[in-house]
């Protein structure tokens, strides 16, 4: 799964690396966004693709004020199946950007907090999908973990190319598209050890990506 990540990348940065954007709100850099908080997503637009802040956190229409938890993952492998992710996968699919994620990794009866990065910390896309409810909300797409990955967590995002963040954001049914997607295996991934620091979501400083050691 992905449950925490960070971007912090300035935004001029953002805008040569995913091209010109029409952006919606402020942007607020993080290093520990977490799930209900505004998150930086990108979804097709008029001319340019619009840069919109979305609650990371589907809830379902049907689940009304049942209460529940947000969904914040959907599995890529089930994403045709299950009603709250079938209805989405052909017509909401969104980028949700980033520069790095969290996983906790188990050591005993204990677990660390890890950071991933992509290029050693380049500016990146997860495969989201959205939905507008009573607030545009999204979740992140994963897979199973890649095999560097695998000792951290078993699950990861779907983290796209700048050929496959076109592809996934076009009219492309999922079924055409879905064997379209990156080779999780060659993403230049690397990782590290964090403090425990970045566990409270109330921490959000550059202390939350600090190796260890």
């Amino acid at each position: 799964m992905c449950g925490r990540f960070t971007l912090h990348t300035p935004i001029h940065e953002l805008v040569e690396r995913f091209g010109p954007l029409d952006f919606e709100s402020s942007y607020t850099p993080s290093y520990n966004i977490a799930p209900t908080q505004s998150v930086l997503t990108i979804i097709p637009g008029e001319k340019n693709p619009r840069a919109f802040p979305m609650r990371w956190g589907l809830v379902p229409p049907w689940q009304g004020q049942r209460g529940g938890k947000p969904l914040i993952n959907a599995r890529l492998e089930t994403l045709s199946e299950k009603p709250t992710f079938r209805r989405l996968v052909n017509t909401k699919r969104c980028l949700i950007l980033a520069d790095g994620f969290f996983e906790w990794k188990k050591e005993g009866a204990t677990k660390h907090p890890v950071y991933i990065t992509l290029n050693q910390g380049e500016p990146f896309a997860f495969a989201g999908l959205w939905d507008n409810g009573e607030v545009p909300a999204c979740t992140i797409v994963t897979q199973a973990a890649s095999p560097n990955l695998k000792p951290v967590h078993d699950r990861m995002p779907v983290i796209l190319t700048p050929e496959s963040e076109a592809l996934w954001l076009s009219q492309t049914p999922f079924s055409a598209l879905q064997d379209q997607l990156p080779d999780k295996d060659s993403l230049p991934l690397s990782f590290y050890k964090v403090n425990t620091y970045v566990n409270s979501p109330n921490n959000n400083d550059a202390t939350c990506i600090v190796p260890m050691g």
